[in-house]
């Protein structure tokens, strides 16, 4: 982070918003972010195991059981770092496999373009949440569980 963004968010700010289209938050150190508090405010992954042409800006794999285990590495590793107070994943649906305006056409979504569920992720979505308090209270992983294979 420019460390004059890094002044200002913490002078004008209560929480800074980032974007992180990495594998994983956790190696992100305290000296990145101002000392505050941080919201995800978008990250994803993708694969192209259903039709799509692009895998997004954050490629996990070659299918859904991969996207499901990068996507618990993810929130595992935000809920262990101490300034990441919350994330959104974007987005809900999967891009028009034509593209949106911008042309981007990324296979990230909840859903797919006819609303049918990535029930590989979905099952990941509410493994992880079911185990975040307690991930989060105890500073470590407190349970073994693999997204389904």
């Amino acid at each position: 982070m420019i460390p004059e963004l890094s002044a200002a968010s913490k002078k004008y700010c209560d929480v800074l918003t980032v974007n992180i289209y990495a594998h994983s938050p956790a190696n992100i150190g305290a000296e990145t972010f101002p000392d505050m508090p941080v919201l995800i405010g978008e990250f994803h992954f993708g694969v192209l195991d259903r039709g799509m042409y692009s895998p997004g800006l954050c490629p996990v794999g070659v299918d859904q059981n991969d996207r499901a285990i990068a996507y618990t590495r993810f929130l595992q590793g935000a809920l262990l770092h101490p300034q990441i107070v919350g994330m959104h994943h974007f987005c809900w649906r999967d891009q028009p496999l034509t593209g949106r305006g911008d042309g981007e056409n990324f296979a990230v979504g909840v859903v797919d373009n006819t609303d049918t569920p990535y029930w590989e992720f979905v099952d990941a979505m509410r493994k992880v949440g079911e185990h975040m308090i307690a991930y989060r209270l105890a500073g470590k992983f407190t349970c073994e569980w693999e997204p389904s294979k």
